[in-house]
């Protein structure tokens, strides 16, 4: 087999390895390698391969590096099929085959729970998976202006502040990357050209919304071009000017602008398990609508709740858990630290005629001893915390009683550390797994399953914790 190359500007200051035997695949999808005591993570080489690759950026204990070329390759190595892929930095796995991807997240999950987590022998079920590509519902695009006056519109590049300029993307879902080349259309004849900050594109079962943030005031004009571009494209539009509650909502009525404010706004909305869950174009939403219909449902598979089940879902958005579990239970109480996802979430709860659903509003990263919500006894309670985890809630989660703990998981590291406090609130790992939500990136989502020990931990007796 030839050797491959890389096409690459080696960077000042930086030097060349010849030689180096990639040892096994990181976290973050880098390689690993050791040269002379020191190791090495090189950017695009896969385990198994030698390469020879250029130093970076030199730690004391660690280099970064790049893949300048491939002397052997790994049976695993495929052609990227984006033609972006060397330059933008949203999906840093495509050159890995699908299935060697989801062998590198299940083992970053592995190795976090065996370090962090002090767990061994860890009760692995089958990911979670779905399409490799467009499988992408929501997007947040930049916009910006080149020095010689070219519109840009995309992602980050890798490494860098700067945009790379797409015109389509093969992780958007279908009908939303289709609308790219019209917005290079659009944006230049523009009044407000050079004061467009970011497009948030989504899609939901009613088609296409765009979000235009924008940092001043459009004009009547714009306004016009706006909508008429919205009406050719079946695209829902939405302003917003400010923060997240200056979202405004805009339609053709009897040949006028027409600007719905606050409740007045359009809603998107998906079903799921037989609801309709509304949410906004700016609200955080499971981005892969496929797997988080298989997650909700491997949820209630692995929690199996009863009929007199009381849940409380920690970090509930707009009830994407809450509601499915609700129709199955006495009651489910979610709480989420978003007064505007808790809104919605209640409007979503009277929408599907849900009367055993409350939600309220808390800052989960402090204690919430004293709560009105705190104070009930749980049979279940359901973590999906952001990347940082839920340290405080598994540190006091002892006082609600609850047989089994659902946690979900953005970032292995963190549930590993929370693992092991809930080792000591008496809790024990029965069941984890990938859910493979972002295919040709290193992001790794999971799902953990804990029930509670018989026998009481020191820390469950102080906090005076019965069965």
């Amino acid at each position: 087999m030839p050797e491959l190359v890389f096409e690459s500007v080696p960077e000042p200051m930086s030097k060349a390895v010849s030689e180096l035997l990639i040892e096994r695949q990181g976290h973050d999808g880098r390689g690993i390698a050791h040269n002379k005591g020191k190791t090495i993570f090189v950017e695009g080489a896969l385990a198994g391969e030698t390469v020879s690759a250029r130093i970076t950026k030199s730690h004391r204990r660690f280099d970064d590096a790049i893949c300048q070329s491939i002397l052997t390759p790994s049976p695993d190595r495929i052609e990227p099929s984006c033609e972006y892929y060397d330059r933008c930095g949203g999906c840093g796995l495509q050159h890995l085959s699908i299935m060697r991807q989801r062998d590198v997240k299940r083992d970053a999950l592995v190795d976090q729970l065996e370090r962090l987590g002090r767990l061994s022998d860890i009760p692995l079920q089958e990911a979670l998976t779905g399409d490799e590509w467009g499988y992408r519902r929501k997007a947040r695009l930049g916009v910006k202006w080149n020095r010689k006056d070219e519109l840009i519109i995309g992602f980050r590049e890798k490494g860098s502040a700067h945009l790379v300029a797409l015109t389509h993307c093969a992780v958007l879902h279908p009908e939303l990357s289709a609308l790219l080349p019209s917005l290079y259309e659009l944006i230049p004849v523009l009044e407000s050209r050079k004061t467009i900050g970011h497009l948030e594109l989504a899609y939901s079962d009613q088609g296409c919304a765009l979000v235009v943030r924008h940092l001043k005031g459009l004009s009547h004009n714009d306004q016009l071009a706006w909508l008429t571009w919205a009406e050719a494209h079946h695209v829902q539009l939405y302003w917003q000017q400010g923060e997240a509650d200056s979202l405004v909502y805009a339609e053709w009525q009897d040949g006028k602008v027409i600007r719905r404010d606050g409740l007045e706004i359009q809603p998107l909305s998906y079903q799921l398990n037989g609801l309709e869950l509304a949410f906004l174009p700016n609200d955080f939403v499971q981005v892969n609508p496929d797997i988080n219909q298989k997650m909700v449902q491997q949820a209630l598979e692995w929690l199996q709740p009863k009929a007199g089940d009381v849940v409380l879902d920690l970090f509930a958005g707009f009830g994407n858990f809450s509601l499915p579990l609700a129709q199955k239970v006495s009651s489910v109480t979610g709480v989420e630290g978003e007064q505007n996802l808790v809104e919605r979430a209640r409007s979503n709860a009277k929408l599907n005629g849900m009367e055993n659903a409350f939600f309220e509003v808390a800052d989960l990263s402090e204690p919430f001893k004293g709560l009105p919500w705190a104070k009930t006894r749980y049979n279940v309670v359901l973590l999906d915390p952001p990347r940082t985890g839920a340290q405080k809630i598994c540190e006091q989660i002892a006082v609600f009683g609850a047989k089994r703990v659902l946690y979900v998981s953005c970032n292995p590291s963190t549930l590993a550390r929370d693992t092991a406090i809930l080792a000591e609130q008496g809790y024990q790992l029965v069941k984890a797994g990938i859910m493979d939500m972002f295919p040709q990136t290193t992001h790794v989502e999971s799902m953990a399953l804990f029930e509670r020990r018989n026998k009481k931990s020191s820390r469950q007796k102080k906090l005076g914790f019965k069965k």
